[in-house]
């Protein structure tokens, strides 16, 4: 059975989100806290109050110094296993040589891997830190992932999760499953596979293809059906997976240990709706159009939790 990886969405996979999906569906193996990164010279101190202990962090950086400072911030706080971004697609990040905009960069990523290499025997009397790295096949080629096989497959890695689009595309086109097959018979990690994931039957079908793959990593596809990854690992009482009202009032206890959370931590209407009304958007297509509207437009609690009772 592959690993189910939950993978990490700016503004969605919160510590909030992440702490009420174990809580309520759970079958997740592992879930991954959106990246690091380095703000005024300084590991962002917003993400790095939003990790918790049963997360592994991400770090996303633009060459060895940053990644040293976001590295040693993650391991002064405990952490001993990090995740490295080189697959992020948004300009913002591309533009500044982040995520799928190093990939091209040969030189910048082996001086990180070697980084990576000291880091994992337990260097200067620290204690090792596993590191695995999420990249795509490239920026704008795929020959650039290959250029890059066997730097990665000399570096101690836990495994290498692959998104097998190009930086170019974000999450548009057609996935490149031949280089995937290509990067999968090659790397010499254990591989995830990440990418439009979004039933039991696809996770099936990787395992039946790609037997030596470790795993799969998920993000929109579990924000959109969060009882998949429970699904797959047949943990669901299967009358309520069938049932859209079971499955509704799960995502519900879900939904009220979020907006607890958010009444408890922001203040304001405005605050409050900002953090909680987002947790519906990759819902949509579970709730009555007219709620869901209603949902989305509130500017007062008082409207939002009229909509929110239309649920119940």
């Amino acid at each position: 059975m592959l690993k189910i990886l939950f993978a990490p969405l700016q503004g969605y996979t919160t510590g909030i989100y992440r702490k009420a999906h174990a809580e309520i569906f759970g079958g997740v193996d592992a879930y991954y806290a959106p990246f690091l990164r380095i703000e005024n010279g300084k590991p962002r101190e917003k993400d790095l109050r939003d990790l918790d202990a049963s997360t592994i962090p991400q770090i996303i950086a633009n060459g060895v110094d940053e990644f040293k400072s976001l590295a040693n911030a993650l391991i002064t706080k405990g952490y001993t296993e990090i995740d490295f971004n080189m697959g992020c697609p948004f300009p913002m990040q591309v533009n500044r040589h982040r995520g799928a905009g190093l990939l091209s960069d040969k030189q910048a990523v082996q001086v990180i891997m070697d980084e990576i290499k000291k880091l994992s025997s337990a260097a200067n009397g620290t204690a090792p830190v596993k590191f695995s790295v999420k990249m795509r096949l490239g920026q704008n080629s795929p020959d650039e992932a290959f250029a890059l096989l066997p730097i990665l497959n000399e570096t101690p890695l836990a495994h290498i999760t692959i998104h097998p689009r190009l930086g170019k595309q974000q999450y548009k086109g057609a996935i490149d499953f031949n280089a995937f097959e290509r990067f999968y018979n090659e790397c010499t990690h254990p591989l995830v596979y990440n990418g439009d994931i979004t039933s039991v039957s696809q996770i099936c079908e990787m395992e039946r293809r790609y037997p030596k793959l470790t795993g799969v990593m998920i993000g929109r596809g579990l924000l959109a059906q969060p009882s998949l990854a429970a699904e797959y690992k047949g943990l669901c009482d299967t009358n309520c997976a069938a049932s859209s009202q079971c499955f509704l009032g799960k995502i519900l206890q879900m939904h009220d240990i979020i907006f607890d959370y958010a009444c408890k931590t922001y203040q304001g209407d405005s605050q409050i709706l900002s953090h909680i009304q987002i947790f519906w958007e990759y819902l949509e297509p579970n709730i009555p159009k007219k709620i869901f509207k209603r949902i989305k437009k509130a500017g007062k609690l008082n409207e939002y939790n009229e909509a929110i009772a239309q649920l119940k």
